[in-house]
C-alpha cells in the first residue's frame, strides 16, 4: 500500500561481508525504485605507498624544522628575558641610586626591543648574541 501523503515508505538494508565492504540498499515500497551503494575499506584512506611518502618528506625536513623551532625559541627567550628585565627595573626604579645608568639600561632594553620587531628573520645565533650582551 502506498505511504500517506507526505510520508515516505523506505526499506534500508546494511550488509557487511568477510573484507569490510558494506553495502547499502534503499528501496522505496511505493515506487519499487532502489538504490544501492557499496563502501569499500579503502574508500578515502591512503595507501601504504602515501603513507611512506608522507614518513619520508617528513624525515627530509625534519632537520630545518628543528632548526626553525630553535630559532623561535630563541627569540622567545631573549622578548622574555627583555621583559623580565624591564619588569625589575620599573619595580626597583625608586631604589636605583644613579638615574643616568637606569636610562642608559631602559635605553638599551628598547633598542633592543625594536630590534626584535625589525628582525622577525633574525637567525639563532643573532638573538643568542643579543642575549649575551643584554646579559
Amino acid at each position: 500500500p502506498p505511504a500517506p501523503r507526505g510520508q515516505i515508505n523506505v526499506r534500508v538494508t546494511f550488509k557487511v561481508d568477510a573484507n569490510g565492504m558494506l553495502e547499502v540498499t534503499a528501496v522505496n515500497l511505493a515506487t519499487k525504485s532502489t538504490k544501492k551503494i557499496t563502501i569499500t575499506p579503502e574508500d578515502g584512506r591512503l595507501s601504504e605507498k602515501d603513507i611512506d611518502d608522507m614518513v619520508k618528506e617528513a624525515e627530509r625536513f625534519a632537520e630545518a624544522d628543528k632548526r626553525e623551532a630553535d630559532r623561535i625559541e630563541a627569540r622567545n627567550n631573549l622578548e622574555s628575558h627583555l621583559y623580565r628585565i624591564s619588569s625589575t627595573l620599573n619595580d626597583n626604579e625608586a631604589r636605583i641610586e644613579n638615574k643616568d645608568d637606569l636610562k642608559t639600561l631602559m635605553d638599551s632594553l628598547d633598542e633592543t626591543l625594536e630590534w626584535l620587531d625589525r628582525s622577525q628573520d633574525a637567525e639563532k645565533s643573532e638573538y643568542d648574541e643579543k642575549y649575551a650582551d643584554i646579559d
